[in-house]
């Protein structure tokens, strides 16, 4: 499918058609631990926005970003995974849900390029996160939203993204696959908005059952996604690599598209008031050769 597609950017498939990329790992986990104040955020009433942090604090986000390429990834995800106008309304910052992606974009689109060389370069994934509505639920308050809506708050965020120079659009952490769907379909708008065509990678989050969280399993979303004009299929966070062997293998098996794995280091720990993953590096690194191997 990604071949026929009339990319204006290819160039991460293009890599990946030579070899394993690595990406990322958590934003917020990293920027967090920066120990920020509330006059970081733009004030007591932006305070936990992290991703306002690229307007309010941008040091922040490239120290992050610099980070990662320092040890070796080749791509870092955009400090956007909330940035979407649903979840900054939040915060009252739902008209500035184009700056945000765009100025996100850029500071780690300039960030890749400076650790950029012509036998290796890196790229920048624009992350578009799940928009903490489930349209799919049948809970109202969680799906009190129209479909066509949906698509237009995924739009939005795409447009910004693109604009500031992104390689690919990541669609993660997906619970409900009809979000998935709308978030792909409002990425599509965003091409014909900016003309510029860019991968799409999707990734859903599994819960320890092997289902996402309305219940669709592997097999399920591999159907529909592989169906939609999508360029990488995938798994991230979730419980951890352990709990991601069989998905992952029936993807490897299954899928006709590239696969990523990004999963958590193990299901979260409340240590003091704070969210401690038990997963050490070295199991974690592991584990990750596992899925690449077999």
């Amino acid at each position: 499918m990604s071949k026929t597609r009339p990319y204006t950017n290819r160039r991460l498939l293009d890599a990946l058609d030579e070899r394993v990329l690595i990406y990322d790992g958590a934003n917020g986990t990293l920027i967090q631990a920066l120990d920020l104040t509330p006059d970081h955020f733009g004030g007591e009433q932006y305070n936990g926005c992290l991703d306002y942090l690229a307007i309010s604090f941008p040091e922040a986000v490239e120290t992050a970003h610099r980070s990662y390429f320092e040890v070796g990834v080749d791509v870092v995800t955009t400090n956007t995974f909330r940035a979407n106008r649903i979840t900054l309304d939040e915060y009252g910052l739902g008209d500035k849900t184009y700056e945000i992606n765009k100025t996100a974009a850029s500071i780690a689109r300039n960030i890749a390029d400076e650790f950029s060389t012509p036998d290796r370069p890196r790229f920048v994934a624009g992350s578009m996160g799940p928009s903490g509505k489930l349209p799919s639920a049948d809970d109202p308050t969680l799906s009190d939203m129209t479909y066509d809506d949906l698509v237009e708050v995924f739009r939005g965020q795409a447009r910004g993204l693109i604009d500031g120079g992104v390689d690919v659009l990541l669609i993660e952490t997906s619970q409900d696959i009809l979000e998935v769907k709308a978030s792909i379909q409002g990425s599509q708008l965003a091409f014909e908005d900016t003309g510029e065509v860019l991968p799409i990678q999707a990734q859903v989050t599994l819960d320890t059952s092997g289902r996402m969280l309305l219940g669709t399993n592997i097999a399920t979303a591999l159907t529909i996604l592989e169906g939609l004009p999508i360029d990488i299929i995938g798994l991230n966070c979730s419980t951890g690599p352990e709990h991601m062997r069989e998905p992952i293998s029936y993807l490897g098996e299954h899928a006709a598209l590239p696969v990523s794995v990004i999963p958590n280091a193990g299901l979260p720990l409340n240590v003091d008031g704070e969210a401690v993953y038990p997963l050490e590096p070295e199991p974690y690194a592991e584990a990750m050769v596992e899925f690449i191997t077999k």
